[in-house]
């Protein structure tokens, strides 16, 4: 097969293939056949927050080649592709506020904004913000950018258990997404609230993807009414592009390799509409008779609104995962904050023994069963990690190596009286494009991890030296 010239963009593969293109144009990418702004200019992004943070003096490798015995031994396979982070700290290691100090929600706000933070009456629930989190600058700045304005979604805001353990008394502790604060907001008009109903978030992607094409196809109206019918009535939007596909195999001549990689794209993605309902039915409580039929679905159906049992949850944050892995490799956004907690977590790990809230293991000192309720949200990070990977990006670079992934969480706790916002175990993954060099430990000597948050931005194409309060700041620290 010769060479197109010039290369093709995904705006080209729409006007002949429409909604097809989207799986069509990763191939042809990765055979050095089709043009878009290139990841190592404009990395993919993700804010993975896992609520309260990994105790330090458990998390304390002395290399990541042996992880064994601690709360991340789950991200072993991954080691050379993480960087972790001793000795970083939130805030300078105190509260950052208008008047009374908290460490819970110092910590998830300073975590994602490194910024200052309000309160409307003396507890972590009545927290806010007026600042920008790294995501929504990150997205931003994509949005921005006219060689990104193909980009349909500047970025996807994700959640399962995306709740503080009081979120009747106030919800100060439960967000992680803020834009900066505009006139006539209302006190939380600049959270960004998380979508915790993967069916949502798969109706949000096609019906993005399928905009995108309407505007650029040549012959739109016909695929978009079937494609919206496919949703209404929660049908396969897979079946209505597998003539396309098989079209364009035929026209760009795709040898064995690359035919099968389309073909495991195509599977992928029926993956996703199949994943979820027998899944989350599983862990529901309620009773099954043998008479009531499995109702198929063909997109995913997890919910993750007020829920706090890990067991329950572990399914939806599946299928998130496998969400954020279809508009990565769609090219649908570049940006993904996901929420698995909100600060003060209530959530509970019952299969593993786990009954008591993890917000209380924290007051009552209990160490072993944090250690242990930890690990659930390594595993997490490490399915992220492995569906990252498994993305082909061309030139034999992964999705993994063109993200910048950094896993965050808040304060931590020994006691009723003890919350710190020193010493918190970050944790980063991938290789932001080809800038970062992963599988170590570095020695943060109190620096904050407003440092972290400019090497990100800095990768996505922010040249600032500053994040956050620049009182914080002392430049990139990777």
């Amino acid at each position: 097969m010769s060479r197109h010239s010039p290369e093709l963009s995904r705006r080209d593969l729409i006007k002949s293939f429409g909604l097809s293109a989207l799986l069509i144009h990763p191939v042809l990418r990765s055979m050095a056949y089709a043009a878009e702004t290139p990841l190592e200019k404009a990395p993919r992004y993700v804010m993975f927050f896992k609520g309260g943070s990994y105790y330090p003096s458990r998390t304390n490798p002395t290399s990541l080649t042996n992880l064994v015995g601690t709360p991340i031994a789950p991200l072993q396979a991954h080691a050379s592709d993480l960087i972790l982070f001793k000795n970083m700290n939130i805030h300078g290691g105190s509260p950052k506020s208008d008047g009374y100090k908290e460490e819970h929600a110092a910590g998830v706000i300073g975590c994602t904004t490194g910024n200052s933070y309000k309160y409307s009456s003396n507890d972590a629930y009545f927290a806010y913000t007026d600042n920008e989190s790294i995501d929504v600058r990150i997205a931003n700045h994509y949005k921005s950018r006219p060689d990104l304005k193909d980009v349909p979604i500047s970025s996807l805001h994700l959640g399962g258990g995306a709740h503080s353990d009081a979120d009747h008394v106030g919800v100060g502790s439960r967000y992680i997404s803020f834009r900066n604060r505009v006139r006539g907001d209302t006190r939380y008009g600049n959270a960004i609230e998380p979508i915790q109903d993967a069916g949502q978030v798969y109706d949000m992607l096609i019906k993005a993807a399928n905009s995108t094409c309407t505007a650029q196809s040549n012959k739109p109206d016909g695929d978009t009414a079937k494609i919206n019918a496919a949703l209404a009535r929660r049908a396969s939007v897979v079946d209505f592009i597998v003539s396309d596909i098989k079209a364009a195999k035929m026209k760009f001549g795709l040898d064995t390799e690359h035919a099968h990689k389309l073909d495991g794209l195509l599977e992928s993605w029926s993956q996703t509409e199949r994943s979820a309902r027998q899944a989350v039915a599983g862990t529901e409580a309620a009773p099954k008779s043998k008479d009531t039929p499995c109702p198929a679905s063909a997109r995913p159906n997890g919910k993750g609104a007020n829920k706090f049992n890990l067991d329950q949850l572990s399914p939806v944050h599946d299928q998130m995962i496998q969400l954020i892995k279809l508009a990565f490799e769609t090219d649908l956004t570049r940006v993904v904050a996901f929420t698995l907690s909100g600060a003060s977590s209530g959530q509970t790990w019952p299969s593993r023994g786990i009954h008591k809230a993890h917000h209380t293991l924290e007051h009552n000192g209990d160490v072993d069963s944090l250690v242990k309720i930890d690990t659930y949200y390594s595993e997490k990070f490490a399915s992220l990690l492995t569906a990252l990977k498994s993305i082909d990006d061309g030139g034999g670079k992964t999705g993994l190596y063109n993200s910048s992934v950094v896993l965050g969480m808040e304060c931590w706790s020994n006691s009723s009286s003890g919350h710190y916002l020193t010493n918190i175990p970050f944790v980063f993954a991938g290789q932001g494009g080809g800038r970062f060099k992963t599988g170590r430990i570095v020695n943060a000597g109190g620096r904050n991890n407003n440092d972290l948050h400019i090497a990100c931005q800095n990768a996505a194409g922010i040249a600032s030296d500053t994040f956050g309060l620049p009182s914080l700041c002392r430049g990139a620290i990777i």
